[in-house]
């Protein structure tokens, strides 16, 4: 898929949705090696090589560290399929924008992406450790949501496949956020969690496989979108509205008004289906460009010096689509 905004920039230095909580705390793990698999064709993964966009390089020049990996045993008897699935399609080190960015910031240590039981639902980053932990507890219960969807609207044989490949994207993305943040103590000024909402929905939109046709990247948002819908309360106590993240409701509208706003010729569907109100849609497409020019200024000072590019260079390369 082309990059086809200036702010859309931002995505392509960049690197996923937190859904029980971000920068949580958990007990330690005895990490694996790095794990690199066979990845058969008809699953989470759409091809055995790499799909991610190829950035331009100064090739004599060293890159940033290298991200790690490892799919760490499931103990619970209900999990262990799904912890075999992950690691056997290698699926963290497989997502496109992850191929794309891995060593593209100098980060000061490297950036470990785990899989493991967790005891809870959720995604995080762990800031003491240098480590994106994502739990099986997820995996499997956006495969199930999935599924629901799939058997109740008839949907396509894989649709549970791909529901749960686009929000563990989003996941990734999300907590990737959080980490650059962390290890490249950029500042933020208004609420985190917002901004690496922001962060994650723009690189699905711009970084996504070269195989992937616009109408795929945006689907693949649209079921992000459902998972933080599917994830509101509809009334809520304090405790709600004085958590560190958004309400549901509004995460989904965000998003929505993100995928709109980077180009309202493709995605006006959105505003057609009722999905985005047309008085909010009006401002997305300045909201988009002031996401992508943010985080292009963030960014840019971080890349490594095999990457490293002009400002105006970059926006030359990732500017819209000619």
């Amino acid at each position: 898929m082309q990059l086809r905004s200036v702010g859309a920039w931002m995505l392509c230095w960049a690197v996923g949705l937190q859904v029980g909580g971000c920068a949580g705390t958990g007990g330690p793990h005895a990490l694996s090696p790095g794990h690199t698999a066979t990845v058969p064709s008809d699953a989470l993964i759409h091809d055995a090589g790499r799909t991610g966009m190829v950035l331009p390089t100064h090739a004599h020049r060293p890159a940033g560290p290298a991200f790690e990996f490892s799919y760490l045993p499931a103990i619970s008897p209900g999990l262990t399929k799904i912890q075999a699935r992950v690691r056997e399609l290698d699926l963290i080190r497989r997502l496109p924008e992850i191929q794309a960015l891995d060593g593209v910031f100098a980060l000061p240590r490297p950036l470990r992406y785990v899989t493991a039981e967790c005891g809870e639902l959720g995604a995080f980053y762990r800031p003491g450790r240098g480590e994106i932990e994502v739990c099986y507890e997820l995996l499997e219960t956006l495969y199930q949501r999935g599924l629901k969807q799939q058997l109740e609207q008839h949907l396509e044989a894989d649709y549970a496949v791909r529901y749960t490949r686009a929000n563990v994207r989003f996941v990734v993305l999300h907590e990737t956020g959080h980490a650059l943040v962390d290890l490249l103590d950029l500042p933020v000024t208004g609420r985190q969690e917002d901004a690496v909402d922001q962060l994650a929905a723009m690189l699905m939109l711009h970084f996504s496989s070269s195989e992937e046709t616009p109408a795929q990247v945006m689907e693949n948002l649209r079921m992000a979108a459902d998972w933080l819908l599917s994830r509101a309360a509809g009334a809520y106590d304090l405790d709600a509205y004085a958590d560190e993240h958004a309400l549901g409701e509004q995460r989904y509208f965000n998003l929505q008004c993100l995928i709109y706003g980077t180009d309202p010729a493709d995605y006006a569907g959105i505003v057609d289906q009722g999905d985005l109100p047309a008085a909010r849609a009006r401002g997305c497409p300045r909201e988009a460009r002031a996401v992508g020019q943010a985080w292009l200024r963030l960014l840019l000072p971080h890349v490594s010096p095999r990457y490293r590019m002009s400002e105006d260079k970059a926006l030359q390369f990732f500017g819209p689509a000619r």
